[in-house]
């Protein structure tokens, strides 16, 4: 008796949940070349492989979908918070934080586009892309601020510690943005690549820190200045003050006696 092959056809669901995926990937991908208003809903279908009401169906509208991309980017991003509240020293919290931006710009097995949407997104912030940064960005720059803060001092200015934070910040993209010309030079982003890279940058920015806290504490406090400022001004009113006490009357003021 032959025996029969059996084919398990995918259920409604499943074949929905398919096609929903597609067109995330086919979006994202597009929105990442080309930027929400050029990337056309007809190619974003074509590509995907569904008709051209799919993306009504599924998501309602092209504005949907660009959302929708944006929050599938966000699931694919790892929760650096556990990593950090177990290093005990504040270089330890820098190194947690300077190894995850590297790994989330050179994960492995994540999409390719993943990172470009992100940043052709960054061009016109939407409510869902500041609603991104707010909760997975913003957390990390306010940690990496704060360790900033801890190494500067509070002879530091507010800027000053921006400053700091956006420069190590600025160190990790650079890889990120200039990747093709850097793979070019013989260098693979590889798992070692990057703790390589984490060692230098991590290492650099240490030499940094210390070192700009070091010119902090041997130049005046800001209070000090500021209360040099105050007593020159006062100087300046008081002298100003004994000038004009100090003048003749003016002729024909005097009383005659």
């Amino acid at each position: 008796m032959a025996r029969t092959n059996l084919v398990t056809l995918p259920t409604h669901s499943e074949a929905r949940a398919e096609t929903r995926r597609r067109l995330l990937e086919a979006a994202g991908e597009l929105f990442a070349e080309k930027g929400f208003h050029l990337a056309a809903t007809r190619e974003i279908c074509r590509r995907a492989g569904t008709d051209i009401a799919a993306i009504h169906y599924h998501f309602g509208s092209k504005e949907n979908l660009y959302e929708a991309v944006l929050r599938h980017a966000d699931t694919l991003l790892t929760d650096p918070l556990p990593a950090l509240a177990s290093a005990r020293t504040r270089e330890a919290r820098l190194k947690v934080i300077i190894a995850w931006v590297l790994e989330q710009c050179f994960a492995e097995g994540q999409p390719e586009w993943r990172w470009r949407f992100i940043e052709q997104a960054t061009i016109s912030l939407t409510p869902g892309l500041r609603a991104f940064f707010n909760s997975h960005i913003l957390p990390l720059y306010r940690a990496l601020d704060s360790i900033c803060g801890e190494f500067l001092g509070r002879r530091a200015s507010r800027q000053q510690v921006r400053s700091a934070t956006r420069s190590i910040l600025g160190q990790c993209f650079y890889y990120r943005h200039f990747r093709v010309l850097i793979r070019d030079e013989g260098e693979d982003f590889s798992r070692e690549h990057l703790r390589e890279l984490t060692d230098h940058i991590h290492e650099f920015s240490l030499a940094g820190l210390r070192a700009h806290a070091r010119r902090l504490a041997k130049s005046p406090g800001r209070a000090a200045a500021r209360s040099a400022g105050r007593a020159s001004s006062g100087k300046r009113l008081y002298l100003e003050g004994q000038a004009r006490g100090a003048r003749p009357p003016a002729q024909g003021s005097v009383k005659a006696t």
